[in-house]
C-alpha cells in the first residue's frame, strides 16, 4: 500500500524517533502486517536521517520479530504476518542476566496455565483434543527425559492453542523455553524416572479428560496441582 511520507527527525536518538513514527503508522493503519516498508534510501529521505540510522531502526524491528529483512538495501523490510520467537529469546536473556528469576517464571506458569485449561474446556475442538491426546500417547513411549520434556512442552502449548488465545501461546512458549535447560537438568535428577513419567502422563490424561468433558473448574484445578507438585518435587518452587 502507498505510504505517506514521514516527518523529518528533530532531536533525540534518531533511530528511536524512526521507530516511534513507524509504530504510529502501524497503529494508524497506514501500514500493516505483510506490507513492505519503503527502501532504505527512501526512508532516509523522508526522515531526513542517515541511512545508518534507518538501518539501525529496521534492525531493531527485526530483532523484535516484527519485520523480516531481505538482502539488499533497496528491497525494504516486510512486516511479518506471523509472530516470531523474539519473546522467547528476550526471556532467555532476562533469565541469564538474572533480571527475572526462575521462581518468577514458575509462579507465572502456575497463575496462567490453569486459566488456559479452563478456557480450553469451553473452546477446544475435537481436532484440538485429538492433537493433545496424540502427544500424551507419544509421552508413554518417550525413551528419555529430553524427549519427554519436548513432548511435555508441546502438550502445554497445544492446550494454550486450544484456548484460542494467541498472546497466551506466545507468552507461555517464551516462559517455558526460557527455563528449558533448568527443567531438563531437573528431570535428569529425578530419582525414579519411570515412576515420575507414569505419574506425569496420568496427570496430563486427567487434565485433557476434564477439558474434553467441558469441566473447566476441574481442568484448572488439576493443571495447577500438576505444575506446582512437579516443581516442588524437583526443588524449584519458591517457599
Amino acid at each position: 500500500m502507498a505510504l505517506q511520507p514521514f516527518r523529518p527527525i528533530r532531536g533525540r536518538r534518531i533511530f528511536e524517533e524512526i521507530l516511534d513514527q513507524l509504530e504510529q503508522a502501524i497503529l494508524d493503519g497506514r501500514i500493516s502486517a505483510g506490507d513492505r516498508l519503503p527502501p532504505e534510501r527512501q526512508l532516509a529521505e523522508q526522515f531526513n536521517a542517515s541511512r545508518t540510522s534507518v538501518r539501525e531502526a529496521v534492525r531493531v524491528l527485526e530483532a523484535l520479530g516484527v519485520a523480516k529483512v531481505r538482502a539488499g538495501a533497496d528491497n525494504g523490510a516486510i512486516l511479518v504476518e506471523e509472530p516470531d520467537d523474539a519473546l522467547r529469546l528476550l526471556l532467555r536473556f532476562q533469565l541469564a542476566l538474572r533480571h527475572i528469576s526462575v521462581e518468577s517464571v514458575i509462579e507465572f506458569r502456575v497463575a496462567l496455565e490453569p486459566w488456559t485449561a479452563k478456557v480450553a474446556s469451553r473452546r477446544a475442538t475435537k481436532e484440538a483434543v485429538g492433537r493433545i491426546e496424540t502427544i500424551i500417547s507419544a509421552m508413554v513411549g518417550a525413551e528419555d527425559q529430553k524427549q519427554f520434556h519436548q513432548l511435555d512442552s508441546s502438550l502445554h502449548l497445544e492446550i494454550a492453542r486450544a484456548a484460542e488465545n494467541e498472546l497466551m501461546v506466545l507468552v507461555l512458549d517464551g516462559a517455558r523455553t526460557s527455563v528449558e535447560r533448568i527443567m531438563l537438568d531437573a528431570l535428569t535428577r529425578v530419582p525414579d524416572w519411570p515412576a515420575t513419567r507414569e505419574r506425569l502422563v496420568a496427570e496430563h490424561s486427567s487434565i485433557v479428560n476434564a477439558i474434553s468433558r467441558g469441566n473447566g473448574t476441574r481442568a484448572a484445578s488439576l493443571m495447577e496441582r500438576h505444575i506446582s507438585s512437579f516443581y516442588e518435587e524437583v526443588g524449584l518452587s519458591r517457599a
